[in-house]
């Protein structure tokens, strides 16, 4: 369990398959960048993580962006002195992702973003791929956006399908959206790996599902505000809570 527990407090961050989000491209010329606050609770875990991210449109249909993580604190209120070992040492650098987005049609556009190492103590410490295909239907007061995409990387613990939904609701200055997850896992579920174990209570699939809500202050600053819920047995492990995550973010577009 306890490989298990700490790689699915460390992966949030990596289960947003775009390096940005599942919305069209910027146009031509236009650029952002972010910086994100991040509350995980896994009842007895919980972390708070940092992120900072680019992104810039040299021409109409590609969009190139970075985004780094940072673990800064992780916190473990059990009574397992194995786990409380290792959480001692779980902050630091995450999966800083690089990724390339083409804009096809208004509608449509693919990606591909690559992750490259980051601390081996709570999360991958090798290089690993997405890849995907983005839709988005696009009405005067909403826009309805899909990711189906595939995650390769290590077989044990991060490898899987995810069909990703985010229904953005347009009101001026104000968007409220709901954003929803599904995730078929592909990793090898064999208790001989050394990750899962006979006390794991579940297997490799997910939900990630929340509400958020997006504030326009002036035109090129953008606050925002999402809580998720994970559920499904990717992300239930023994005597622990199912995660909850609360994240802030303040976007501002040059």
């Amino acid at each position: 369990m306890l490989k298990r527990v700490l790689v699915v407090l460390a992966l949030f961050t990596t289960l947003s398959s775009a390096a940005w989000d599942y919305l069209p491209i910027l146009p031509k010329g236009l650029g952002q960048t972010a910086f994100q606050f991040e509350y995980t609770s896994m009842d007895p875990l919980s972390s708070i993580d940092l992120r900072a991210g680019i992104r810039f449109s040299p021409l109409n249909w590609l969009e190139i962006s970075a985004i780094l993580p940072y673990r800064i604190a992780t916190s473990y209120d059990g009574d397992e002195p194995e786990i409380e070992a290792m959480v001692d040492e779980m902050d630091g650098i995450g999966n800083i992702t690089f990724g390339v987005r083409f804009q096809f049609t208004e509608t449509f556009s693919a990606y591909v973003d690559g992750y490259l190492p980051g601390e081996k103590t709570y999360t991958e410490d090798t290089f690993f791929l997405g890849v995907g295909l983005q839709h988005s239907s696009i009405f005067s007061h909403m826009i309805w956006s899909t990711d189906l995409s595939f995650i390769y990387g290590d077989e044990w613990t991060n490898m899987f399908i995810n069909f990703g939904n985010e229904l953005n609701i347009l009101f001026g200055a104000v968007v409220p959206y709901l954003h929803v997850d599904f995730i078929y896992g592909l990793e090898n579920d064999s208790s001989a790996n050394g990750y899962y174990s006979d006390e794991d209570e579940g297997g490799n699939n997910g939900l990630v599902i929340g509400p958020g809500v997006k504030f326009s202050l002036i035109p090129n600053l953008t606050l925002e505000a999402v809580v998720l819920f994970y559920m499904g047995d990717r992300f239930t492990s023994e005597d622990m809570d199912e995660p909850m995550t609360i994240g802030l973010g303040i976007y501002y577009t040059f």
